[in-house]
């Protein structure tokens, strides 16, 4: 008997084994829960380039937009736990908790963690060139003038959370209206249908630089390289405001997907991140690379969920 099962045990590993290094024999979707061109979908892309070209099968990103990434997010919780269905998370994974009392899913245990991929080392606080404000502080004298309003890419979305950090460090009221996406974000701002909007580098630094969107500041520690005119918000006269990123891309697998697999991918990925072609664009982009070990995603999900649940309580979001 105890041979009988010892043997058993030995063909499940060596059948795990071979499907790993079997696997992947067909496309991988990469779930993006949001619409096409925000930061997220744009890292996304790149990774998934060059995961193709590693991997020889495609790694196809599929965007599945609405409820601020719950619909794409729960589709991948409830796809099989086979490799094939990944879901590209941004920041809003990790606040969602903290906005929505009853999810369709366990953020913590209805996701494998695969790797981190990179942040945003700060956001960038943009307006439509119609709008007569060049600094922070002016648009803060201009919302107090007229009704303004900010775009956000969904209730509680990180663009969701800076805007309404503003409001609690300006002491404005400045509205949010919210869209599927970073993409309808900015068309709203050129449209004139919101005065500003706080975008991810990766799209804020070239709207900028076209002349498309003009910048009043950046939310972080430090000014953009690709960006050097633009004042931080403590330049700005807002000391308290220090807000990063966030965990800007991360690749989870729905629970229950074999840790080989798990592994093979984390293998994969952190080794497109280490392409130096890949570590140029992103810091073309002003994003800190990640990588590293399922782990450490772990860990990155825990710390964000909670300093996100201690803005979102002191703001007040609630879902609409």
């Amino acid at each position: 008997m105890i041979r009988f099962v010892g043997r058993s045990i030995a063909l499940m590993l060596f059948a795990a084994l071979c499907y790993a290094q079997e696997y992947p024999s067909r496309a991988i979707r990469m779930v993006m829960p949001f619409a096409p061109g925000g930061p997220t979908d744009i890292v996304a892309r790149i990774v998934s380039e060059r995961l193709s070209a590693r991997i020889g099968q495609p790694a196809v990103i599929e965007n599945r937009a609405g409820a601020n990434g719950i619909i794409g997010t729960e589709h991948v919780a409830k796809s099989a736990p086979d490799g094939y269905t990944l879901l590209v998370a941004p920041t809003s994974h990790a606040i969602n908790p903290s906005i929505y009392k009853k999810l369709p899913y366990d953020t913590l245990k209805d996701f494998a963690s695969v790797v981190y991929l990179g942040a945003s080392t700060c956001m960038v606080m943009v307006v439509g060139n119609a709008v007569p404000a060049k600094t922070p502080q002016d648009f803060v004298a201009l919302s107090r003038s007229r009704n303004t309003a900010y775009a956000a890419a969904g209730v509680g979305n990180f663009t969701h959370l800076a805007g309404e950090y503003f409001n609690m460090m300006a002491g404005t009221s400045v509205l949010a209206v919210q869209y599927k996406g970073a993409g309808p974000m900015v068309t709203a701002l050129y449209g004139g249908e919101v005065q500003a909007a706080f975008l991810g580098p990766v799209q804020g630094i070239n709207l900028v630089k076209d002349g498309r969107l003009r910048a009043l500041a950046v939310t972080g520690q430090k000014r953009l390289a690709q960006m050097p005119n633009v004042p931080t918000m403590a330049e700005s006269g807002y000391p308290s405001y220090d807000l990063d990123g966030g965990i800007q891309a991360a690749v989870y697998a729905p629970a229950k997907t074999p840790r080989e697999i798990i592994l093979k991918l984390n293998r994969e990925i952190n080794a497109v991140l280490d392409e130096p072609v890949v570590k140029e664009r992103f810091v073309s982009l002003a994003l800190e690379g990640a990588g590293g070990a399922p782990e450490e995603l772990d860990r990155q999900l825990t710390s964000k969920m909670k300093k996100y649940a201690s803005i979102v309580k002191a703001a007040k979001i609630e879902p609409e």
